[in-house]
Formats: structure tokens, C-alpha cells, sequence
């Protein structure tokens, strides 16, 4: 019986053509947690090394491809720190001692600013700053993927 309804099925379907794949609405996606206008479906992709295969799904018709995914690029960004705090930030700390800055050739600078919390300063061709964003809670990947996706 099945293997009838299933040869009926293919010879029937290219007729009516493809069959629309199901798609979250915006609401679902945030009553699951995920955030559409932002969530990038590199990240959905990350869900494995946590062992949340379970969301993957739901994940990757939430999220914006990357190439859709569009922002200004910097020429240069300052990670402004304060050697007193920095203790109490591992993941910026580490980023800081490994002297990470250095694999994007000059673009990223560390700069020492007392009492400040960890903060990236992107700057403007002039170098004037046009925004500045707080990464006190970032690990060093999102570090990394951050200068990688921002930077000229």
C-alpha cells in the first residue's frame, strides 16, 4: 500500500510543483528564545559543540544568512580595557595577555583606560569612533568572529 501511495506521490507532486517548506513566523521564533532580526545562522551552526542538536532546526529558519547580513566595516577598532578590571573578565583578559590583537595586522589596537570596562571602540577612517559596544561578557571566539566580521 505504501510503496503505491509513495510512486503516486512522485508522479503527482512535480505537477503541482515544489512543496512549500515550512517556515517560523517571527513571533515563533522568539517564543523559542532566538532572536531573527540579529541571529546569524553561523551561530545555529555552533549549537553542536554544546549538544543542542534538538534546536538546530528551529535555529537555522530563525536566523539571517550570512551573506543577507549586511553592516559597515571598520578600518580600525580599539579594545579599551583598565589592567585593574581585567581580572575580573578571563575570556578579555585572555585575548589581552595571548596578544591576540596582533593576528589582524595593526587593525586592532588594546588600550589601557583606567576604571573603564571592557569596551570595543570601532573607529572611522579619521579615526573618529562611531560606535562603541560593551564585551564584558564575551568569550575570546566571539572576540575573533566580532574583528573578523566588522574590520575592513
Amino acid at each position: 500500500m505504501w510503496v503505491i501511495f509513495l510512486l503516486l506521490a512522485a508522479v503527482v507532486s512535480p505537477m503541482f510543483g515544489e512543496v512549500e517548506e515550512y517556515k517560523i513566523d517571527v513571533e515563533e521564533c522568539k517564543a523559542a528564545g532566538f532572536n531573527p532580526e540579529t541571529l546569524k545562522c553561523g551561530l545555529c551552526e555552533r549549537l553542536s559543540d554544546y549538544h543542542l542538536e534538538t534546536l538546530l532546526t528551529d535555529c537555522l529558519q530563525c536566523c539571517i544568512k550570512e551573506e543577507e547580513f549586511k553592516h559597515e566595516k571598520y578600518p580600525t577598532a580599539i579594545l579599551e580595557v583598565c589592567e585593574c578590571n581585567l581580572a575580573r573578565f578571563p575570556q578579555v583578559q585572555a585575548f589581552v595577555h595571548k596578544d591576540m590583537a596582533r593576528q589582524f595586522g595593526g587593525k586592532v589596537k588594546v588600550k589601557h583606560v583606567r576604571g573603564v570596562r571592557p569596551q570595543v571602540a570601532l573607529k572611522d577612517a579619521d579615526f573618529k569612533t562611531k560606535e562603541v559596544l560593551s564585551v564584558e561578557k564575551w568569550d575570546t571566539d566571539t572576540l575573533i568572529d566580532f574583528f573578523n566580521q566588522w574590520l575592513e
